[in-house]
C-alpha cells in the first residue's frame, strides 16, 4: 500500500490539494475509482492518511503528519526515493522468501532472471546506480542528525566516512562540528555521480575520495564512520574492513558505528529483523555482538545510543 501510494504520488497530490475524495483522487492519478478507494482506505488504516469530517457527501482524505514529513517527494526529509528503491529492488526479493529461507542465500539472481535482466545492465548502468544513490541519499538524510549528534565528537578534527555515498552524513557532521573536516570514501563510479547530490556551493570541509575500502588504503583520520555498512558484508569482508581501520588508527582514534542494533535475544526491532530477511551477504547483530567484534580489532566500546528512529549508534576508541 505504501509503495503503490508513493508510486502514484498520492502524498504529493494531497499536500497540494488536501480534502479530495476518492473519485477526485482517482481522476488525478488516472486510476479506477474502486482501486483508488481501496488503496486510500488501506493507507488510512496504516496511519499514512486520514479522513476529514466535512459536509462533503463522500469521505475526503488528507495527509497525516508522518506523510507530510517523510512521504512527499519534495519534503526536506523525503523517503520517496528510498521507498521506490524498496519497491523496485527489495520487494521482489520477498516473492522468493520461501527459497531464501530454505537456502539461506540472496535471491537477487532469481529476481534478475525473472525480470530477464542481464547482470551488466542491472549492476553497471548509470541509471541503476543513480536510483540506488537517490535511495541511500534520502534514507541517510533522515538518519543524519541522529548519527551526527549521537555523541560528542568535538575533540576530533578529521573524519573519514567509509562508504559515505553522497556525503549526506558528512555534510550534517560539519554543520554540527564546524572545526571538523570529512573525507567521503566510496567507489569511483559513486564518487563520479555524487556531485549531483552535493550542495550548490560545496563546502571545502567535505572532500570525496575514490577507492575500494576493502582493497585500497584508507585516508588518515581521527574518526572513522561506518553507517549501514557492516550489516551488508560477509564475515570475511567485515573483518578485512575492520582490520584496515584498526591499522589506520592510532590510540585514541574513534570509530562511529551506526546500524540497526537487534535486541540481545533477537526479539526485535522488527525493522532490523525484516531487513535481515532480504538475505544480503551480511548479518544483523546486537550492540553486544558488535562490541565483541570491535574489541577483537582493538576498539573499546565507550557508549551505545539506541533510538526509536532509523538507526542506533555506537562510539568506540582504539585502545
Amino acid at each position: 500500500a505504501l509503495f503503490t501510494a508513493s508510486k502514484f504520488c498520492v502524498f504529493d497530490l494531497l499536500h497540494n490539494k488536501p480534502g479530495l475524495d476518492a473519485e477526485q483522487i482517482a481522476q488525478e492519478i488516472k486510476a479506477s475509482v474502486k482501486g483508488t478507494e481501496t488503496l486510500l482506505e488501506a493507507c488510512v488504516s496504516l496511519g499514512l492518511l486520514r479522513t476529514k469530517d466535512t459536509r462533503h457527501p463522500k469521505p475526503v482524505f488528507e495527509n497525516t503528519e508522518l506523510a507530510t514529513h517523510f512521504l512527499r517527494s519534495d519534503a526536506c526529509f523525503s523517503l520517496h526515493a528510498y521507498i521506490q528503491h524498496c519497491n523496485d529492488t527489495l520487494w521482489p526479493l520477498f516473492s522468493h522468501l520461501d527459497s531464501a529461507v530454505q537456502e539461506g542465500t540472496s535471491q537477487r539472481e532469481k529476481v534478475k532472471k525473472c525480470k530477464e535482466m542481464s547482470e551488466d545492465s542491472f549492476c553497471n548502468s548509470r541509471e541503476a546506480k543513480l536510483r540506488f544513490m537517490h535511495a541511500m541519499h534520502s534514507s541517510a538524510k533522515v538518519a543524519a542528525t541522529d548519527v551526527a549528534t549521537a555523541f560528542d565528537l568535538s575533540s576530533y578534527k578529521t573524519a573519514c566516512d567509509v562508504g559515505g555515498c553522497t556525503g549526506a552524513i558528512a555534510y550534517e557532521l560539519i554543520k554540527v562540528y564546524p572545526e571538523l573536516s570529512v573525507t567521503v570514501l566510496d567507489l569511483p563510479a559513486v564518487v563520479e555521480i555524487s556531485e549531483l547530490f552535493q550542495r550548490q556551493h560545496a563546502d571545502k570541509r567535505v572532500t570525496f575520495k575514490a577507492g575500494d575500502f576493502l582493497k585500497d588504503e584508507l585516508p588518515k583520520a581521527d574518526v572513522y564512520i561506518l553507517v549501514r555498512i557492516l550489516h551488508d558484508l560477509t564475515d570475511e569482508k567485515l573483518h578485512i574492513l575492520l582490520r584496515k581501520i584498526s591499522d589506520a588508527c592510532t590510540p585514541g582514534c574513534c570509530l562511529l558505528l551506526s546500524e540497526i542494533f537487534l535486541e540481545e535475544n533477537r526479539s526485535g526491532p522488527s525493522r532490523g529483523l525484516l531487513q535481515a530477511l532480504s538475505m544480503s551477504e551480511g548479518k544483523q547483530r546486537s550492540a553486544v555482538e558488535y562490541s565483541r567484534i570491535l574489541k577483537d580489532h582493538g576498539f573499546i566500546t565507550v557508549q551505545v545510543k539506541r533510538t526509536n528512529n532509523f538507526l542506533d549508534s555506537m562510539m568506540c576508541v582504539k585502545a
